[in-house]
């Protein structure tokens, strides 16, 4: 009996010290996690700082993208449009654009010749060719329906006197969003053109 009650007192002993170590790590377990590091106010306004001095930073870098590929467009649109008034002027064919309000914003020297008509001055087209009625309810039409006229056969009056027959197509140009952005009218002379 004496064997039994020692051996009670072993395995009560052995019982106890492993529930005491198992305590001894959970303590030390618990005391391990990582716990949120406590953050007093300044803290917090320093990460708040710094946070938004972050996003400015990469706002003005993309603002600073987005400047030099407007920059590059801009280069580019001012060389295309130098390259179509070299061409213009060099070409056989009168030409003249007007803007979606009728202004003329572009003619090359030959349409003066052609059509013995002022194109230098920012005019609206029915001041332009206020005495060819015809001509200008044709441009009229193009501006306020996209209305095309191609290969229509006009008279003009001629600086040498008399009239001067030309062919003139009226076609709407338009943006990508199909949106009117004006007229082009292309002449070419039916009757020789005198060299001054």
């Amino acid at each position: 009996m004496l064997l039994f009650g020692g051996a009670v007192l072993a395995i009560s002993v052995l019982i106890l010290g492993i529930y005491l170590i198992q305590k001894s790590l959970g303590r030390n377990l618990k005391s391990q996690k990582a716990r949120p590091p406590k953050l007093n106010v300044e803290d917090e306004a320093a990460f708040s700082l710094e946070t938004v001095k972050g996003v400015i930073a990469q706002l003005k870098a993309e603002q600073k993208a987005h400047q030099e590929k407007l920059a590059a467009a801009e280069r580019r649109a001012d060389e295309n449009a130098r390259k179509f008034e070299l061409v213009a002027r060099e070409i056989d064919y009168g030409l003249i654009i007007f803007d979606a309000q009728g202004f003329i914003t572009f003619s090359n020297p030959q349409v003066r010749k052609l059509l013995n008509v002022d194109t230098l001055s920012r005019r609206r087209y029915p001041e332009i060719f206020a005495d060819l009625l015809e001509f200008s309810k044709l441009i009229g039409g193009c501006i306020e329906a996209g209305t095309e006229t191609r290969n229509c056969t006009m008279e003009f009056s001629a600086a040498e006197g008399g009239q001067r027959r030309v062919e003139v197509t009226i076609v709407p140009l338009r943006d990508r969003s199909n949106i009117l952005e004006g007229v082009g009218c292309v002449f070419r002379a039916l009757t020789p053109v005198a060299e001054p």
